[in-house]
């Protein structure tokens, strides 16, 4: 059996990579090329138009342990330093409320890593930060998280269960043959970013492999776990 990958993006799985473009925005490779990098204007981390509240809201997990609430909060933070910087004459960011009630899948170890690297490289940078040469700095805290988030090779075996069982109830392959298939060549690529996402988020990606289309292995892959990747950080013109 063999796990074709999308050349155009084949390393990084055909996933999208959390890479953090000028205000921290996430790289979709798998479906297109990666966008350039672009001077983003402040407004769009400025106060929320009218019923984005309620998608903030709308975009909250249940109560989360204290773990996740702090590390959302340090992204906050970071973000709301990121507005103060770019905008003259702010002393508060009129989204924080906002950031802190959203959840997202991304582990709190990783969320810290990241909030913790870029706030050290904010701090550092002199000048406007949305440049590409403050991106080159933040794109690094991000892959820089997902390299540290990498997880043990037998926290994966529970996916590639569930990736391979589904596959034979497809017919597209045996277990033994798709188990050693998924190791050998989307092994590395899976621990890294399975890694990088929290309990909740892994749940949703185990639902999403048990009941994915019968197709390509690697498609069914990159179909589930895109989305969870695509929300690993919280930006406010995602909701906008």
């Amino acid at each position: 059996m063999k796990v074709r990958i999308p050349g155009s993006c084949s390393g990084a799985l055909g996933f999208p990579a959390t890479a953090l473009l000028v205000s921290l925005s996430v790289i979709g490779c798998a479906s297109a090329p990666p966008a350039p990098v672009v001077a983003a204007p402040a407004k769009a981390l400025s106060a929320p138009p009218a019923g984005s509240r309620a998608a903030a809201t709308s975009t909250a997990a249940p109560p989360e342990d204290e773990g996740q609430r702090g590390a959302q909060h340090a992204w906050c933070k970071y973000l709301e330093a990121l507005y103060l910087r770019a905008t003259d004459g702010a002393h508060t960011w009129p989204r924080l409320t906002q950031c802190e009630l959203v959840r997202t899948p991304a582990a709190p170890a990783m969320l810290l890593r990241t909030a913790a690297c870029s706030m050290t490289a904010l701090q550092k940078f002199e000048g406007d930060p949305f440049t590409p040469a403050y991106a080159a700095e933040v794109t690094r805290c991000g892959r820089d998280s997902l390299e540290a988030s990498t997880m043990l090779p037998g926290e994966l075996a529970p996916f590639v269960q569930v990736i391979c069982a589904r596959a034979v109830t497809c017919g597209t392959s045996t277990e033994i043959e798709c188990t050693d298939a998924v190791v050998a060549q989307l092994g590395m690529s899976l621990r890294r970013a399975i890694g990088a996402v929290n309990e909740r988020g892994r749940a949703e990606l185990r639902a999403c492999l048990a009941s994915a289309a019968c197709e390509e292995t690697s498609g069914q892959i990159t179909a589930c776990l895109t989305p969870i990747m695509d929300r690993l950080l919280w930006l406010p013109e995602q909701n906008d």
